[in-house]
């Protein structure tokens, strides 16, 4: 089990790109060991992870989508993210 705090400002892992397959018209993460297929939220969510603080993140999101409360969820992502090593803290080297 993995007992890294998540990211309080998340970052891409660097063995891992975020990318658009026009092919087969989906978001994806793709690292070296696979290829993560994320939905519009799931998309939306690590577009926004480009080293902010988690609380920006979540602020952009409630903008893109009034009617929802995205804070649990994100917070959920995120870490499901980090232990998969797709997603780290900006400050870590």
């Amino acid at each position: 089990m993995n007992l890294e705090p998540r990211p309080v400002r998340p970052v891409l892992s660097r063995h891992a790109r975020f990318r658009w397959d026009e092919l087969r018209r989906q978001y994806q993460i793709v690292f070296p060991e696979g290829v993560l297929v994320l939905n519009e939220t799931g998309a939306a969510i690590v577009r926004l992870c480009d080293g902010r603080p988690i609380g920006d993140v979540i602020a952009a999101l409630e903008t893109e989508f009034p009617e929802e409360n995205p804070a649990a969820d994100v917070h959920a992502f995120v870490e499901r993210l980090a232990r998969k090593g797709l997603l780290r803290d900006a400050s870590d080297s």
